[in-house]
């Protein structure tokens, strides 16, 4: 894996219509278990119902023991405008962040990465499947329908966005001016592709 490789997939991600992207070593990642908990209490609706959600998805514990096995991350962000991430509006923004990462990890393929694993925000049983009462591949043991989109959540996994961005010098909300009237208050999706 070279630096050259790591910059054509961080450019990939701006070309693909991320804000920014940046690569950061798998060790400045914060991994911590009550991110993955706050899936199961106050509660996400999607809890227990993906296999990238918990508590079918890698514990924390076990994606942070994992890490060691990448050598960097891309890490890429969607600004969207706050309003945008209420009601079913949030679905669609949600969706584009994992499709994103999908798309990532499959150039990080054609580049030559080996080991890859994308993870996104949201889960995938919302955004691909909210139709269905079960998810298919946890009730029916069959492939998932969507295996070039969904990605596993990054809260499902621990993952300290809040302390990521800090260390970025990333807001996770702000305002914009607007032409006209009250500035306009945005919000960020992440979404990472590990590589090894």
């Amino acid at each position: 894996m070279s630096g050259a490789d790591l910059e054509g997939l961080r450019q990939e991600a701006l070309k693909l219509g991320a804000a920014a992207a940046v690569v950061v070593s798998p060790s400045e990642l914060k991994i911590e278990a009550r991110f993955a908990e706050m899936c199961r209490t106050p509660g996400c609706p999607s809890y227990g119902l993906a296999p990238g959600c918990p508590p079918h998805a890698p514990k924390p514990e076990v994606f942070k023991a994992g890490l060691a096995a990448y050598q960097a991350v891309l890490v890429f962000r969607l600004d969207v405008e706050a309003a945008g991430l209420q009601g079913e509006g949030r679905l669609e923004e949600t969706r584009k962040s994992h499709q994103l990462a999908a798309q990532l990890e499959r150039r990080a393929a054609v580049l030559g990465f080996s080991r890859l694993k994308a993870v996104a925000a949201g889960s995938c049983k919302e955004l691909f499947c909210p139709q269905d009462p079960v998810c298919v591949v946890l009730e029916q043991g069959v492939d998932c329908r969507f295996p070039g989109q969904a990605r596993a959540s990054l809260s499902a996994l621990g993952v300290d966005v809040r302390a990521l961005f800090a260390r970025l010098g990333w807001e996770l909300t702000w305002k914009v001016p607007a032409d006209q009237g009250e500035p306009v208050a945005m919000a960020a999706l992440v979404g990472m592709v590990f590589v090894g």
